[in-house]
């Protein structure tokens, strides 16, 4: 894909962020606990929903979510994808994906309460906004976590850096 076309999957993408929090309502209920990358235990208030995982796709879920599995089997070859959801008063365990390799994973924010949740990527720090993507590098240690009463929601989808790092980079400031 060309830059423009990269950028113009992305900005499709965000237009679809009702479409993909509408099929997230009939999927979600499929979660499953994710581990604690270090430790190999599940972590119960961190769940997951995948349309792809380890480049493979997940058929069950594709059929709950179909208007999704379509929009992204547009964009890039991809080893992971799916939905994120973080408890109320929860965060997940800090964590990397060096064994991913030059990857960056994208989120788009799908429900997010008023309130303490976000993102802590080496130090520093993502407020989520619903419909405003953030990218991050995967091999940098990073959490999120959710200080609020509400359920937290996050599409997921990785890019291969080399080819869409251009394309991701207004994507992936962060705070101090």
């Amino acid at each position: 894909m060309t830059l423009t076309e990269q950028q113009e999957f992305l900005k499709k993408l965000i237009a679809h962020r009702d479409i993909i929090f509408e099929e997230y309502q009939s999927a979600k209920r499929r979660a499953q606990p994710l581990p604690d990358w270090a430790e190999g235990t599940l972590v119960p208030n961190w769940k997951g929903v995948a349309l792809w995982w380890d480049y493979k796709p997940w058929p069950f879920t594709q059929r709950k979510m179909p208007t999704t599995t379509e929009l992204i089997r547009e964009g890039p070859t991809h080893r992971a994808s799916g939905l994120l959801i973080l408890d109320p008063q929860s965060k997940t365990p800090k964590h990397n994906h060096l064994d991913w390799g030059n990857k960056i994973i994208l989120h788009l924010p799908i429900t997010v309460p008023e309130g303490d949740t976000g993102f802590w990527v080496d130090g520093k720090i993502h407020h989520w906004k619903e419909g405003k993507l953030f990218a991050f590098d995967v091999r940098k240690d990073h959490y999120g976590y959710n200080n609020t009463d509400h359920e937290r929601a996050l599409f997921v989808l990785d890019f291969d850096a080399e080819e869409w790092g251009e394309a991701l980079s207004p994507y992936m400031s962060l705070e101090d």
